[in-house]
């Protein structure tokens, strides 16, 4: 007590001096932050203190030195119920190929398809190829595929500029190829168009993310690459003008609106099989096209959503709700489709 005395009369207090203070406030039981947890991060005047459980509290950071010292950070994983129902999808459908986006990053892409699709599927996806775009949280697309079907090419196209200079597309629209088990070559272009909004004319942004993805699959086309699919979220009705040029003239079909597509697995609490000549999901945002080679040889084609989210029910107006469950959280839809290749 006498020492804190003599250095709280002192009128030029230096640095140490505050320290020692500090100090002896708290071994006085002067501190109100005693009994604070582990570790609290505190954004102060400039300053960034850390004070440790049983410690008096230091400064790691002011306006004139660094970081003393480090901290790890750890993520929590996502809420069990979405982490869940995303898994509930895809095992539903069991596919041989599976493209992903908003993907995290390539750890959390490992650990989902070890940890939970693994166990699930009876096995892990043999393949899977994860890449960043121009997402500024990190955010990337990705690919993977099992029971024969190997990753053989990608090509990304997050370095595309619009007519302003700027990227075209918010994340990346990748372009992988694959090898079927036959032998066969795949392409799939991954699409994230602009979404409404966004800062900006999303409409005029639409349009030339399309027609630059229509030059993608012409350029395919010259090449003699003529089995194509494109999918993902286009951010608009298929009538749209936006979409015209990827859709306008069907050299792109959208699968869906296969008219030999039968009803499938629809009986399946939580699965909608598409059928009829306008399919039966009209107000939809996200998207299976496929090239005409591809489109002759569909076998069954479908969208599959949560059972939790149906409440065992198949209506159009659950679809026209945006498909939210009751945590208030939108169940991924996973469009699907049999291909005989």
């Amino acid at each position: 007590m006498e020492e804190f005395q003599s250095l709280l009369r002192n009128p030029d207090k230096r640095p140490r001096d505050l320290t020692r203070m500090r100090e002896l406030a708290f071994l006085m039981g002067f501190s109100p932050r005693a009994t604070e947890p582990f570790l609290t991060l505190r954004r102060k005047g400039g300053h960034l203190y850390v004070k440790p459980l049983g410690g008096e509290r230091q400064t790691r950071a002011t306006e004139r030195v660094g970081w003393n010292g480090w901290v790890e950070l750890r993520s929590y994983p996502l809420d069990e119920r979405h982490r869940s129902s995303k898994v509930g999808c895809i095992v539903a459908v069991e596919p041989d190929i599976l493209v992903l986006q908003e993907v995290e990053d390539r750890p959390s892409l490992s650990d989902f398809n070890r940890d939970y699709l693994g166990p699930k599927l009876g096995s892990p996806f043999d393949q899977w190829l994860f890449t960043e775009g121009n997402d500024n949280r990190g955010l990337g697309h990705a690919l993977l595929t099992r029971n024969g079907h190997r990753i053989v090419g990608f090509r990304p196209h997050a370095h595309e500029k619009d007519v302003d200079g700027k990227d075209l597309f918010g994340t990346d629209c990748p372009e992988y190829t694959i090898v079927t088990p036959g032998g066969e070559e795949l392409t799939i272009i991954s699409v994230r168009f602009q979404e409404d909004g966004d800062l900006g004319d999303s409409s005029a942004k639409r349009r030339e993310q399309a027609q630059r993805v229509r030059s993608f699959y012409d350029r395919l086309t010259v090449q003699g690459k003529d089995r194509v699919v494109v999918c993902g979220t286009l951010g608009e009705v298929s009538y749209a003008d936006s979409l015209r040029p990827l859709l306008g003239d069907g050299a792109l079909r959208d699968v869906p609106c296969h008219s030999g597509t039968g009803p499938g697995n629809a009986g399946q609490r939580g699965q909608l099989s598409f059928g009829g000549p306008s399919g039966d999901w009209l107000a939809k945002h996200d998207y299976l096209l496929s090239s005409r080679a591809l489109y002759a040889g569909i076998r069954q084609s479908g969208v599959h959503f949560p059972p939790k989210a149906c409440g065992g029910r198949l209506t159009r107006p659950f679809l026209r709700d945006n498909g939210r469950g009751r945590d208030g959280a939108p169940p991924p839809p996973l469009v699907w489709a049999d291909f005989a290749l």
